[in-house]
């Protein structure tokens, strides 16, 4: 392996560990035994008689690590109890031995990033606690990305089943994420504000690892202790019809007569807050650890390695993954000897149909297209990483992919076989038969994706 794709790799790398769950708790969550302080703010919690410990997420099991090492650094340990739903295989080997009170469940099988009937079950037991909490209460929410598919509860006119299957047709046919949110919010008991609207505890706090770009709290985790802007049924009716034409009209009809309309909830949503407020209770939102967090750790470990770059973190959509491909292509021909670029994103991929579609995810289609944007003009002394945050990249076991000179040399011959592999979203097959897809497992982290190209001297 090349010293420049070593370099790309151990960059690539030192972003994803700078927004790891356990250590940005850590670095920005400190507790004496009665005063809670998240990064400036201060909330004296002394004299509350419970901790409520809720969360979903797939940085939730490293998020309970962390606040559980801070709160054992006091001899004033507050009484506990809680759940979180995470995915299979993503407990973080130091949290077994210090769960404590708190129930952890594996409600999803790993790359499968859909809600299933225990990730219903076990929402149903978060909202059991959170409605039994009172006002000498602490309600503490760990939420992370893939929140959405790990914390569900329909409304009740809605299975399971259908609420998958609209999931399903929104994310194949390149629908964007605030889209995607919009739909959630509007069909869920949970999401748009519903945590909070059942919360009678003294603080709801949630703390936030941000997996959507520019970190709109409404759409992270489509925003369960965010209470404004209100779900939108007309809204969420509309985004049906323009990815899913007449394929679920009956969910449309009851999105588009819901008896609360959305001025109506953000109403409802305004006489909550000032009820609770005169009752001296509290919400507070910290955002721990975004897109851009990564991106700035991965630039200071290129520059100490010697490189000189440019960055930059999207805070909104940027289009599809064949076009990201093209773009970094173009990147790579640009840069000068001894450069990089580092940037962070999430591009989106329309799907082809079932009976022709491979196996991949969108940062192993993103470096298989700048790789066949290459081949016919091949770069000297390059690398080109990009993957997933959150160690999962489509239903595979990679979180991305590499490529670099080497790579192109010896797939000149295959330039066939890779365009088919792109027409069909094939590109875990190509590249995990060369031995360039990225294997990480659990990150205990997600914050979109990150991508790093270098030159070298």
């Amino acid at each position: 392996m090349e010293q420049v794709t070593q370099d790309a790799l151990r960059v690539w790398q030192a972003g994803v560990d700078a927004v790891r769950a356990d250590r940005v708790v850590r670095e920005q969550v400190r507790w004496d035994g009665r005063i809670l302080e998240i990064q400036q703010t201060r909330l004296d919690l002394a004299h509350a008689k419970r901790w409520i410990i809720v969360g979903a997420g797939k940085a939730a099991g490293g998020m309970l690590e962390g606040v559980l090492q801070v709160l054992e650094g006091t001899e004033e340990h507050p009484r506990i109890c809680g759940w979180i739903n995470l995915p299979e295989g993503s407990i973080p080997e130091g949290l077994k031995r210090r769960a404590g009170g708190i129930e952890i469940c594996e409600a999803r099988p790993a790359g499968v990033n859909e809600p299933t009937a225990k990730v219903v079950d076990g929402t149903r037991e978060i909202l059991r606690l959170i409605d039994k909490a009172t006002a000498e209460d602490v309600v503490l929410f760990l939420l992370s990305g893939g929140g959405s598919a790990l914390l569900c509860a329909p409304v009740e006119w809605m299975s399971l089943e259908t609420k998958v299957a609209i999931t399903r047709r929104l994310s194949s046919r390149g629908a964007r994420i605030q889209e995607l949110n919009a739909v959630r919010r509007a069909i869920s008991q949970v999401k748009g504000g519903g945590l909070a609207r059942r919360s009678r505890a003294g603080h709801l706090i949630t703390l936030v690892i941000s997996d959507v770009l520019g970190d709109p709290l409404e759409m992270i985790g489509s925003g369960p202790t965010v209470l404004e802007p209100a779900p939108d049924g007309a809204l969420a009716a509309r985004i049906l019809q323009r990815y899913a034409p007449d394929e679920f009209p009956e969910v449309v009809a009851r999105l588009t007569q819901e008896e609360l309309t959305q001025p109506e909830l953000t109403q409802a949503g305004k006489r909550q807050e000032a009820q609770d407020q005169a009752q001296g209770k509290s919400a507070h939102t910290f955002v721990l650890a975004n897109n851009a967090r990564a991106v700035e750790a991965a630039v200071r470990e290129a520059q100490r390695l010697g490189y000189r770059v440019q960055s930059e973190s999207r805070v909104e959509g940027e289009g599809t993954a064949e076009q990201v491909g093209q773009e970094l292509a173009a990147i790579v021909k640009e840069l000068e000897p001894g450069t990089g670029w580092i940037s962070g994103g999430e591009p989106t991929v329309v799907l082809p149909d079932v009976a022709v579609r491979g196996v991949g995810g969108r940062n192993q289609h993103v470096v298989l297209k700048a790789g066949s944007e290459l081949l016919g003009d091949i770069p000297t002394s390059f690398a080109l990483v990009s993957g997933g945050t959150d160690g999962e990249d489509g239903a595979t076991q990679a979180a991305g992919a590499w490529i670099d000179h080497g790579w192109l040399d010896r797939s000149v011959a295959n330039r066939d076989e890779i365009l088919e592999a792109l027409e069909r979203c094939d590109s875990n097959t190509v590249l995990s038969a060369t031995g360039h897809v990225l294997l990480t497992g659990p990150t205990h982290t997600n914050v979109c994706d990150l991508r790093v190209v270098l030159r070298g001297s």
